[in-house]
């Protein structure tokens, strides 16, 4: 009878010690939810690519690089204060020229002007008149790659008619360059009160770099190029900065 009650005491020692050392229901929860993944996981490698399962160990990264927006082609608008200015200089040369013979008779009023303030005046209304034609028939167009002269038909729609302004007259080829190729952009006297746009760009062949306004770069690396500011320049400059084009500090 002893022996069996010393058993007995025993075996409810063994018990109370092993339970000491038992999970706890939370990390039997844990336990299987991680056999769970587990399982999950390795039925993701059977079904799928070897790679898979490593894919499944490591959380994926939420949102990739977006693509760069692409920037709209734009036509600059036209600017016809160059026209205006030669216009007005034109007329105030003749009205401020008057000839020998009114002068000397004294009768006042409004004189014709003289040979010189005729051919002085008449020649800015000549150039005011050539500027305002190109303002309305030339357009300066950014597309995604390239910047270019195109030509639009005069009283029409731009969305009818524009197209190429045929070959450069000084070194040949289209009046089309691309971004990469610039070097420098500028407008003279400033770009407050251009008269004049320029830039400089590496498309145009070497052996053409020396040709027409290009004699006047004592730098070289590029052929030069001007055109009057018939274009809005403001719009102009921006585009040239947002295209990306290489411009130099003065």
């Amino acid at each position: 009878m002893k022996f069996v009650t010393r058993a007995l005491a025993i075996a409810s020692l063994c018990a109370s010690q092993s339970s000491a050392f038992a999970p706890s229901s939370t990390a039997k929860h844990a336990i299987a939810s991680s056999q769970q993944r587990f399982t999950s996981t390795l039925s993701m490698a059977s079904n799928g690519s070897p790679l898979d399962f490593f894919s499944g160990l490591f959380p994926k990264q939420q949102g990739s690089a977006e693509a760069k927006p692409k920037i709209p082609n734009v036509v600059v608008d036209s600017d016809f204060t160059l026209s205006y200015v030669f216009a007005a200089i034109g007329i105030f040369i003749i009205l401020t020229s008057p000839s020998a013979s009114c002068v000397a008779d004294g009768s006042g009023g409004i004189c014709e002007p003289s040979v010189w303030g005729a051919v002085q005046g008449g020649l800015n209304l000549l150039f005011a008149s050539f500027l305002a034609v190109q303002a309305k028939r030339i357009r300066f167009v950014f597309d995604e790659t390239s910047f270019e002269l195109k030509n639009v038909d005069v009283g029409a729609s731009e969305e009818e008619v524009l197209t190429a302004s045929g070959e450069n007259f000084v070194v040949g080829g289209a009046n089309r360059w691309d971004y990469d190729s610039f070097v420098n952009f500028d407008f003279f006297p400033s770009a407050k009160y251009p008269i004049l746009v320029y830039f400089k760009e590496t498309q145009t062949p070497t052996e053409k770099w020396s040709d027409g306004p290009g004699k006047l770069d004592k730098v070289g690396g590029g052929q030069i190029h001007f055109f009057p500011a018939i274009a809005n320049v403001k719009q102009l400059a921006e585009q040239f900065e947002l295209r990306g084009c290489s411009k130099k500090d003065a």
